[in-house]
This record gives structure tokens, C-alpha cells and sequence, in this order.
């Protein structure tokens, strides 16, 4: 799991990193609200320099998918 990701998430969400895994999903984080999620947006485009549209935010529902799309946006995570 990518630390610097893994520490991000578990930020905005109040939880502790070893809370955050790649099958973690949003049902898990009872914090990760659609309040969550706009701050979740923000943090992440700020932390990787990237623009996420509106299809990226709502493929958020896991870390596993999150991690995805900043692969797709061309983030390079380490495993």
C-alpha cells in the first residue's frame, strides 16, 4: 500500500493508517460521508497536482478504486 496515500486517506478520514488497505470501501469508514468525500477530492488533488472530474469522484468507493484512478491520471503508487 502507497504510505503516502495510505496516510492522506487516513487523515481526512480520522482513522489510523492501518485502518486503510486496499479492500478497505466506504461502508468500512464510518466518517466517509459525502462531506468525506468533497474533502477527500480536494486533498488528493492538492497532494498529486491533479484535476479529478466528476466520473473519478464517483468511482471513489474504495481505496482499491481511489488508487486507481490516480493511476489513471498517471500517479505512480507504489504496491
Amino acid at each position: 500500500m502507497d504510505k503516502k496515500l495510505q496516510g492522506l486517506l487516513a487523515d481526512v478520514f480520522g482513522v489510523r493508517e492501518s485502518e486503510i488497505a486496499p479492500e478497505t470501501v466506504k461502508e468500512d469508514v464510518e466518517s466517509w460521508d459525502s462531506l468525506k468525500q468533497m474533502d477527500l477530492v480536494m486533498s488528493l488533488e492538492r497532494a498529486y497536482d491533479l484535476t479529478l472530474d466528476i466520473q473519478d469522484i464517483v468511482a471513489m468507493t474504495s481505496v482499491a478504486a481511489i488508487a486507481q484512478v490516480l493511476r489513471d491520471k498517471g500517479v505512480r503508487l507504489e504496491d
